[in-house]
């Protein structure tokens, strides 16, 4: 048996939808309970309804508003106290398109409440539940942004790479612990996310995407393997590859040069 089929109970971020709903999906499907968390109430529980009768197992709907700190400290408390959760995914976040001077400074400050700081909390409340077991696994999801620039998703993209390096250096401390994390960087990814965050899609090539399933089998393959850093599909894993090693004023300005023409043109 797999580790990623093998978790008891998984608390899930933002998984009304997208990347959340297909780790949620996935993960029943291996035989895990599930706790989904987000903000959509009527979404939650038609999505934990449809689990436990698709997979017969233990799917609860939390309703909690990431941005706010009522809201993580629900979740921490849920993390902190039941002994049968061994894995978070910490999927919730949004991002934002445009010139970082014109965009809502509320709207940027809730994106970096939701990114980073719920984020550390949720991941903090597991690690410290999780470490005297000496077993059980946080995933936090980042972006392919993660690796570069990303000018006119400044704060996204800055939220991300938060997250990728914070991930990585968790990975060295928990080393030997029996507790994994993963830090996964998808690309584009069919979801609602290009759709709340005003995203032109219309430019970008049919080959770039990926499915939100496609996405979560190949975290859930990566995190059976101790990988730290999960990039999925071929042209992500290059692009990320490229980017590491190209001058970093080239790779700024092209970022620049693309995401005007592409994104938000």
């Amino acid at each position: 048996m797999s580790r990623a089929t093998g978790y008891r109970k998984a608390v899930i971020t933002g998984a009304s939808t997208g990347l959340g709903a297909a780790y949620a999906d996935e993960l029943a499907h291996r035989g895990s309970g599930v706790v989904l968390v987000a903000r959509t109430t009527d979404r939650l529980e038609t999505l934990a309804d449809r689990l436990q009768k698709q997979y017969g197992v233990d799917a609860v709907a939390m309703t909690a508003d990431l941005t706010q700190r009522d809201g993580q400290e629900k979740v921490e408390k849920l993390l902190a106290e039941d002994a049968t959760i061994d894995l978070l995914v910490n999927n919730a976040g949004f991002g934002t398109l445009g010139a970082f001077a014109k965009l809502d400074l509320k709207r940027e400050m809730d994106e970096v409440e939701l990114n980073v700081v719920a984020l550390v909390r949720l991941a903090h409340a597991a690690l410290g539940a999780m470490l005297p077991r000496g077993r059980g696994a946080v995933i936090n999801l980042a972006s392919l942004s993660a690796f570069q620039p990303a000018p006119f998703n400044a704060t996204y993209g800055a939220t991300k790479a938060y997250v990728k390096s914070f991930t990585e250096s968790l990975a060295e401390e928990l080393r030997g612990t029996g507790v994994q994390v993963q830090v996964c960087c998808p690309g584009f990814t069919h979801t609602e996310f290009q759709q709340r965050a005003g995203l032109n899609t219309s430019r970008i090539p049919a080959w770039a995407w990926m499915t939100a399933e496609a996405v979560v089998r190949r975290s859930l393959e990566a995190l059976d393997k101790g990988t730290v850093v999960c990039v999925p599909g071929a042209p992500n894993w290059l692009t990320a590859s490229l980017v590491r090693h190209s001058p970093e004023g080239l790779v700024r300005r092209m970022t620049g040069i693309l995401s005007k023409r592409v994104l938000v043109s």
